[in-house]
């Protein structure tokens, strides 16, 4: 597999949209709109998932590319501040595989990112991690740190975690000389009332995501502002999407965000949804509100415009620039480039190279997130490896195995994050596929049970449609399950009535609760005791005996 890390070529023209600034702003762009106005930009980074690593196949530019690209853009808005939206490392595999040495800390300090809103994918690795926030990593650089903000995240006690603070305040001096000339840019963070449903239940024991975020922010505009503030942004880890030209929310409590009308704030950053998101937010007061897609393909700019005469904020601009793959890198850049590099072609993964071919694809494995509503052939692949994976450890402990009993691996669609570009398959490639390498389960089922289950994950989950190794659906007229049918990777299809025997495989996830999905739909009476390889593995094992996909 050809992955190119350093130098590449230019791939994609920088795309701005809301005003035509090219990769390298030009001076007459940066230019003041007046001799009395000044702007002070916000630049906002939101659900980069760790995609550190630059990959034209997939169109990533990778975190020295985001440098580059913000690094231009703060020579042409000299006065600016940088944040992060939240859904910071998850979802990433090269993440999970140098999660001791992660180079993340050293990308967002030389990005210029200290405060970020908190996603769900912040509590990955469980909230004593979060509560750390790198600070103990051993190349988190010296006197890095970085504040999470959310002002609806509470603990049992009512309280706020120690470790997230509701809103903080930003202030940008215009002229050294003039202490006055000081713009105060305030940010109030929220979080998603959806997060329950998207992250691990264990891992959010104890917290809760209050969806009433009118009533939030009331709380919070009785907080100490710590300054004068001239702007005040919704830093918000809550999706939007483009419909009809315009952004609508895409929150299980979008009618209280409708509402936000009397709430004193001048415009929205967002996040979660993945969307390329610009324009003014549907609230009883429209206001600036952007989105800059994922993986650092667009820097999202909230241009505030100050009079310096008056010191009033005279409007807020929302725009998208994107981050292009340039051929030529700044020493700055380049230097979290080499590191990357290295780091790309010396790390292991259960003993297995990043770079390591496992299989080989001539067409390519597509795999659309939003395309969530039908079994897809990434999700079989996945889900056979699951199967697999029960086959071979029931074989090596000593299990006992009925010959005729299936074994059917089923998986939460959120799980599966990409699928794998035309060419060599690698170790890198199926991890970040498949990047959260959680436990896998097996349990004793029934075909009541397995229809129970699909009926809930076609018809009640929200968040995508199960996904299995061969299950065949039928459906009546309202949609309902009706019957089930299994094809074996011989090729042969055989019927699952009602008490059909089987075995379920799923990771502890999907079992715990995770996506919506119920953890009785996985008793504890009905777990078989047997050690399996975790999910990514159990695929990286898998593709081994798949010479081409």
């Amino acid at each position: 597999m050809k992955r190119i890390l350093l130098s590449a070529a230019t791939a994609f023209a920088a795309l701005h949209v809301g005003a035509a600034i090219p990769p390298s702003p030009s001076t007459a762009t940066c230019a003041a709109l007046n001799d009395h106005s000044v702007t002070v930009a916000v630049f906002s980074l939101n659900d980069f998932h760790a995609a550190l690593l630059t990959d034209l196949r997939r169109g990533v530019p990778g975190a020295a590319n985001v440098v580059e690209t913000l690094d231009s853009l703060k020579r042409c808005y000299p006065h600016h501040i940088t944040v992060s939206a939240g859904d910071n490392f998850g979802g990433s595999f090269f993440y999970t595989a140098t999660r001791h040495e992660s180079l993340l800390p050293q990308a967002f300090a030389d990005m210029g990112i200290t405060h970020s809103a908190v996603g769900n994918h912040e509590w990955d690795d469980g909230q004593e991690s979060t509560a750390e926030r790198w600070q103990n990593g051993r190349l988190t650089p010296r006197g890095w740190t970085l504040q999470y903000v959310s002002a609806n995240v509470r603990q049992a006690d009512g309280r706020q975690p120690d470790y997230i603070i509701p809103a903080f305040t930003q202030q940008v001096m215009l002229d050294p000389q003039r202490p006055e000339k000081t713009v105060g840019i305030r940010f109030i963070g929220l979080t998603t009332s959806n997060t329950p449903f998207q992250a691990s239940a264990r891992r959010l024991k104890g917290l809760t995501f209050d969806g009433r975020y009118d009533q939030v922010l009331d709380s919070v505009a009785r907080l100490d502002e710590d300054g004068p503030v001239h702007a005040r942004i919704l830093l918000t880890h809550i999706g939007t999407q483009m419909r009809q030209g315009l952004p609508v929310w895409d929150d299980r409590d979008s009618t209280t965000l409708l509402g936000l009308g009397p709430q004193r704030f001048d415009a929205i950053l967002t996040a979660h949804s993945h969307s390329h998101v610009i324009g003014q937010s549907p609230t009883l007061r429209p206001v600036p509100l952007v989105q800059g897609l994922c993986y650092g393909h667009y820097i999202s700019i909230l241009k505030c415009r100050i009079d310096t005469a008056s010191m009033q904020l005279l409007d807020i601009t929302p725009e998208l620039v994107r981050v292009g793959f340039h051929e030529r890198l700044s020493p700055h850049a380049a230097r979290l480039q080499a590191q990357l590099e290295e780091q790309y072609h010396t790390t292991l993964f259960r003993g297995e190279p990043l770079s390591r071919v496992l299989s080989h694809t001539s067409t390519g494995i597509a795999h659309n997130r939003k395309d969530n509503t039908r079994q897809c052939r990434m999700g079989s692949l996945v889900c056979e490896s699951y199967a697999q994976a029960y086959r071979q450890a029931a074989a090596a402990q000593g299990v006992p195995t009925h010959p005729n009993e299936p074994v059917i691996g089923v998986s939460h669609f959120g799980s599966i994050r990409a699928g794998f570009p035309a060419g060599d398959v690698t170790v890198l490639d199926v991890g970040e596929a498949l990047p959260f390498a959680n436990p896998l389960r097996a349990y004793h089922y029934t075909g009541q049970q397995l229809r129970a289950l699909m009926e809930h994950g076609i018809n009640v989950c929200t968040l995508g449609r199960i996904q299995t190794s061969g299950v065949q659906v039928v459906q009546d007229k309202r949609g309902r399950v009706t019957q089930l049918s299994l094809s074996l990777p011989s090729g042969k299809v055989v019927p699952i009535h009602d008490k059909t025997k089987l075995i379920l495989v799923a990771d502890d996830y999907m079992t715990t609760g995770g996506d919506g999905y119920l953890p009785d739909q996985f008793p504890k009476s009905a777990e078989i005791t047997i050690s399996m390889a975790a999910s990514t593995d159990a695929f990286i094992s898998y593709l081994k005996t798949l010479p081409t996909l």
